[in-house]
């Protein structure tokens, strides 16, 4: 096993015990009904200081120093490298293994995003800067000719990288076209998913992995209770309306129930079901606009058309971004109608990961996965 939480003083405290010596309490003198009397105040090690320790270490991976790490792609690699570290604290953790690349992907798809907007933002402002030339000088003057073609040059590259048709439009007084905007809203929602989902699923590993199953049984239902506490405020960026933060769900404890008996199968296939039923769905999934962008992004890849624009929706088993093409990399279908907002096609798509992901562990493919993990955990997954 590698080291992969942090030491903490109630890692090895009895639950619902004194936390500290009754001798080493402070005793005070207060009034109480009308007389004097000396009070000691014990602490107590509870489920929900448990809890707000556990979720506090996930926090600081995403926010350290409480502050939210600003580079979505910065934190997603974060993320990346804290699921891979479970995998390699404990390889029976294996919905974490495939998780640090299905996070790894997300990761790609958030590059993808920037960069598109990046590339019509290069695109506009070439062209707006040959137009105010021509506008200022005329075309073809003399003593301007030679920056007049280089300003054509270099529109022209910058047209050719950009990812989108010719026709696009940005609204006055805006700073992106609509295009952008869409890519950006995919680039957001994405990377909120991302996050609220590590936010869930880390502490829940550790909470077991340091305090067992008997624990983890008796404070499941414990874990509600930390939110909106005024001195140890929750990071919960999906929004209580939307998303209830640690709410119960007994996937979660027949994950860690399979995993306890040995059947990792089906503790991936729990983890699954609650990563993309209970926490994704509400959190991204109902977001009408991000729905009818994925679906057209499917279709625009599939189908070809406009060219250049969609990025495939996959799965590559690999620290890399790019796709393989030796069984690694794990498609969603060639179905141009096909829907990733919907939660049975998707959950095909994320077992069949799941499954080429767990037959890679005992095959020739082992040391390569077990290499890409290991970069992933050291951060140095090649987005």
């Amino acid at each position: 096993m590698t080291q992969c939480f942090k030491e903490h003083p109630i890692d090895d405290q009895r639950l619902n015990h004194n936390s500290t010596p009754v001798a080493d309490c402070e005793c005070k003198e207060v009034r109480l009904y009308g007389s004097k009397t000396l009070i000691t105040d014990v602490p107590i090690l509870t489920c929900s200081c448990l809890w707000r320790t556990f979720q506090r270490e996930a926090e600081e991976i995403v926010a350290p120093d409480g502050v939210l790490i600003s580079d979505p792609v910065g934190r997603n690699r974060a993320i990346n490298a804290a699921y891979a570290r479970l995998w390699l604290h404990d390889s029976r953790f294996q919905w974490a293994g495939l998780a640090a690349f299905a996070s790894k992907q997300v990761g790609c798809g958030l590059l993808h995003a920037a960069d598109s907007i990046e590339l019509i933002r290069e695109e506009r402002e070439a062209r707006q800067r040959l137009r105010e030339s021509r506008r200022e000088s005329g075309l073809l003057t003399r003593g301007r000719m030679a920056e007049q073609a280089d300003e054509l040059r270099d529109y022209k590259e910058a047209d050719s990288r950009n990812p989108v048709p010719s026709v696009d439009f940005r609204p006055q007084g805006e700073d992106m076209s609509l295009v952008q905007q869409q890519f950006r809203h995919v680039h957001d929602m994405m990377a909120l998913g991302n996050t609220a989902l590590f936010l869930d699923v880390y502490p829940l590993h550790e909470f077991y992995a340091k305090r067992g199953l008997g624990e983890l049984k008796k404070c499941l239902g414990a874990r509600v209770e930390i939110y909106g506490h005024p001195k140890f405020p929750v990071l919960w960026p999906v929004g209580q309306e939307k998303l209830e933060f640690g709410k119960f769900y007994s996937e979660v404890l027949l994950a860690f129930e399979a995993i306890e008996a040995g059947d990792i199968g089906a503790s991936v296939e729990y983890l699954a079901w609650h990563e993309q039923n209970n926490i994704l769905q509400p959190a991204i999934y109902e977001d009408h606009q991000l729905v009818a962008l994925l679906r057209a992004n499917h279709a625009s890849f599939v189908t070809g058309f406009p060219s250049g624009v969609a990025q495939a929706i996959e799965l590559t088993l690999t620290s890399q971004c790019q796709r393989v093409e030796d069984g690694r990399t794990i498609g969603f279908g060639n179905n141009p109608l096909a829907d990733l907002s919907d939660i049975k096609q998707r959950m095909a798509f994320v077992l069949q990961a799941a499954t080429r992901f767990d037959q890679m562990l005992s095959d020739h493919n082992r040391s390569a996965l077990e290499q890409s993990i290991n970069e992933i955990a050291s951060g140095g997954s090649r987005l």
